[in-house]
């Protein structure tokens, strides 16, 4: 069993914990740090956690061989780095990094440091993912054409105002890094790589600094064309789409549990997924999964190449929403 120290107790931190603790006989969390760890008290002492009120002190004095990173975006380059001198093996929440560069030169050290490297992207592990990889490989599509995606949630307008979130650092190009990534990883997992893409990014009703409503064309290698639209303004939504030319697939709850199948020829078939939660059940899928890579049980399912091609299609994106050109991606 791998002991991992986590580092940020927020909601989606302490969702991390709850999904495996107690729970995993694969991996436990016995550290936590945080800023501020007199408002964690109840959670860390239910949890047995041993307290850090820093990183860098986790790090040098907790007994842990891993760490659990939910930490503002534009810090995870700069804390997966200290967690590699730390001899540390790594999980980062989404996105990994906010630049190709960093998401290189990362994986590049952890890897000479024989030490796993792991991005979380929990709705890889729904199994509304696994049955359309599934479909795309028999064949069942016949010719993908175009995929297409649209995510909200009004966090734009219920989060506090000091939240670390609104910052044009944090999200760049709108709702791209909460929830925009995500469907960048799910269409190169399905699809591949991703050869151009344009965006258009506006601010129409949020106070805050930052954009509201962004859209994305994209161009993939294999001649697909795709679409994401994310809105951090609007009411709680999620549908995706896939388009070929013997079948449409239409994800059409946020949970992920239903799925419509269209073929060309013959009966519409629905799929519910029950009460998969994508939350508790795909992050203790995904932690099992990372604990599996870092004992040599299993390869990890997001292979380094598709971590490092997202962030760079992220990083575009957001080069695409400054420019407001079309942006090819390296």
């Amino acid at each position: 069993m791998i002991n991992a120290g986590i580092v940020g107790l927020g909601w989606w931190g302490q969702n991390l914990v709850n999904s495996v603790q107690d729970k995993s006989e694969s991996i436990k969390f016995s550290a936590g740090a945080v800023r501020h760890p007199d408002k964690v008290v109840e959670f860390s002492q239910k949890n047995h956690l041993e307290m850090y009120s820093s990183y860098d002190q986790m790090l040098s004095e907790a007994d842990i061989d891993s760490v659990v990173l939910a930490t503002p975006h534009s810090i995870h380059a700069e804390q997966m780095m200290n967690a590699v001198s730390a001899g540390k093996h790594i999980y980062c929440e989404k996105p990994f990094t906010m630049n190709k560069s960093d998401a290189e030169k990362v994986i590049t050290e952890a890897n000479k440091a024989n030490l796993t490297v792991v991005v979380g992207h929990n709705r890889r592990f729904h199994p509304v993912m696994t049955n359309l990889r599934k479909m795309l490989a028999s064949g069942e599509f016949g010719i993908p054409l175009h995929v297409e995606a649209t995510e909200s949630v009004p966090a734009g307008i219920m989060l506090p105002p000091d939240t670390w979130r609104f910052d044009r650092n944090e999200w760049p190009a709108g709702g791209m890094t909460p929830m925009g990534i995500h469907l960048i990883d799910g269409m190169i997992d399905l699809f591949g790589r991703v050869k151009s893409v344009f965006c258009q990014s506006v601010n129409r009703v949020v106070k805050a600094d930052i954009d509201d409503t962004t859209s994305v064309l994209l161009q993939f290698e294999n001649g697909m064309t795709g679409y994401i639209a994310v809105m951090v303004a609007a009411q709680m939504s999620l549908s995706l789409t896939i388009h070929g030319t013997d079948a449409a697939a239409h994800v059409t709850q946020r949970s992920y549990n239903k799925l419509q199948i269209t073929p060309m020829n013959g009966e519409i078939e629905d799929i519910d997924y029950g009460d998969f939660n994508i939350e508790m059940d795909a992050l203790n899928l995904e932690l099992e999964a990372f604990a599996a890579a870092v004992e040599n049980r299993e390869e990890h399912p997001i292979p380094q190449e598709q971590i490092i091609h997202a962030v760079a299609v992220l990083e575009s994106i957001i080069q695409s929403s400054k420019t407001k050109e079309l942006v090819h991606v390296s």
